[in-house]
């Protein structure tokens, strides 16, 4: 081959390489950029997001100061409907955010518990009823948890300021799903921030912890027997008829009751084990003529007739003639609050009108319960000293996200309000305080 021929094919492989070369670096300068671009979109969308959150907790903390301080009906009902508005924002701005469940818990419980007591007072304004002297203590309640959140996301947005990207600090730390990013914004979460939570109808009134069914016998019902056992002597109706049956969670056969006054109700027991899983009645409200606590003593000895044994009532409320009981197991003197059945009592002739035992069919099994560590003495120190404890027991509740533990339950009074503080059993650290509700209809009584 001549030199010629050669340099030609050395300059044409050259010129091939180049090309390939200039190819490569033009698909990876596009790829770089396209990357660039995509990040800034990302940065830019993340941003958004968290200055709009601050907006929204900076706009809940002023309506909070707002709706304390004024009797005006129908300025109030505005202030409700912008806080509903905002917390609803909120939910959605910390959603967009790649921040963990872990990281901000208890932020969204404050938002959450802001959007639900506002949804409540929305509904009472509605009805041409103002707040209470009581309901503006829990919104300034509200408002100091606010003003805390508030000062914490401010701060934590100076970050942003100075050349910090959200991006470039979602890398994730070894062996945890906590993002850099995640970790510093749970300062939010540091016990500094206090989150007041409020409660309506009893301590843990929906505790379905468990996916797996233990509240049920391995015990399969036909129709007819699931029929035995909703007897005329219990419920008191003239004709039933079976209405078929549902296929969910729980395999129930349910049956349509016929009273003699015209009212109608409606039953449904699981397949399995032959629970009364739910009841209801219609029933028109006279003239109340039954106490509450005769009508506690109604829906126990409604549920021991079913065959539900060792029930205690720990909560019951009065509203529009009819006494809502909370009933929860008690095993050896200790209150287990993962097994309640909810029964509702007409208070004038005392007729159960309604049962729903979900909770129960779920949870509800003999425990091996461990031996308090802490003594009552101890969880009664572990409360603030406002507190006025007057009274102190043993019970199981459930854990905010699985499982149970083995609490003292502290039952006390501040400045006129009620409280249930939950203190751990094992290792005297409080882990709970509830505020009772007063409403219009009375007050919601242990």
């Amino acid at each position: 081959m001549n030199n010629s021929k050669l340099n030609t094919i050395l300059w044409v492989v050259s010129a091939t390489l180049l090309i390939v070369a200039i190819a490569f670096a033009i698909a990876f300068f596009t790829a770089s950029k396209d990357k660039e671009e995509y990040k800034k979109e990302l940065e830019f969308m993340y941003e958004k997001s968290f200055y709009e959150l601050i907006d929204n907790v900076n706009n809940i903390e002023m309506n909070l100061s707002k709706l304390s301080s004024t009797n005006s009906q129908s300025y109030q009902a505005d202030v409700v409907d912008d806080l509903l508005e905002q917390s609803n924002m909120a939910q959605n701005n910390l959603a967009s955010l790649p921040l963990t469940d872990q990281s901000i818990s208890k932020t969204i419980s404050f938002i959450n518990s802001t959007n639900g007591y506002c949804t409540s007072l929305s509904s009472q304004l509605a009805k041409g009823q103002a707040l209470t002297d009581d309901q503006k203590y829990d919104v300034e309640a509200l408002y100091e948890s606010a003003k805390n959140v508030k000062q914490e996301v401010n701060r934590f947005a100076t970050l942003l300021t100075n050349d910090y990207s959200i991006v470039d600090n979602m890398k994730y730390a070894k062996n945890t799903m906590d993002s850099n990013f995640s970790n510093q914004f749970a300062t939010l979460e540091e016990p500094s921030v206090e989150y007041p939570q409020l409660i309506y109808d009893g301590p843990f009134s929906d505790s379905v912890l468990n996916k797996e069914i233990k509240g049920l016998s391995d015990v399969q019902l036909t129709k007819d027997q699931a029929q035995a056992k909703i007897t005329q002597e219990l419920f008191g109706y003239d004709t039933i008829k079976y209405s078929g049956q549902t296929d969910g969670k729980f395999v129930t056969y349910n049956f349509t009751l016929n009273f003699s006054d015209g009212t109608v109700g409606f039953a449904q027991v699981t397949k399995q084990g032959g629970l009364l899983l739910t009841y209801t009645h219609t029933h028109s409200i006279t003239k109340v003529r039954y106490s509450q606590e005769d009508c506690v003593e109604k829906a126990k000895q409604f549920v021991e007739e079913l065959g539900i044994t060792d029930m205690e009532s720990v909560w019951y409320a009065e509203a529009e003639g009819y006494l809502f009981v909370n009933l929860a197991y008690k095993q050896d003197d200790v209150i287990v609050y993962p097994d309640l059945i909810k029964v509702k009592v007409a208070m004038d002739d005392g007729t159960i009108t309604g049962l729903e035992a979900m909770s129960y069919a779920y949870n509800h099994t003999e425990r091996e319960i461990p031996k308090a560590v802490a003594t009552k003495t101890d969880a009664e120190r572990a409360v603030q000293p406002e507190l006025i404890v007057q009274k102190t027991t043993l019970c199981i509740m459930p854990n905010e996200y699985v499982g149970e533990s083995l609490a003292w339950e502290l039952q006390a009074v501040s400045n006129g309000n009620q409280f249930y503080a939950y203190v751990d059993a094992q290792t005297g650290q409080l882990l709970k305080v509830l505020k009772v509700i007063e409403t219009d209809d009375g007050s919601l009584l242990m």
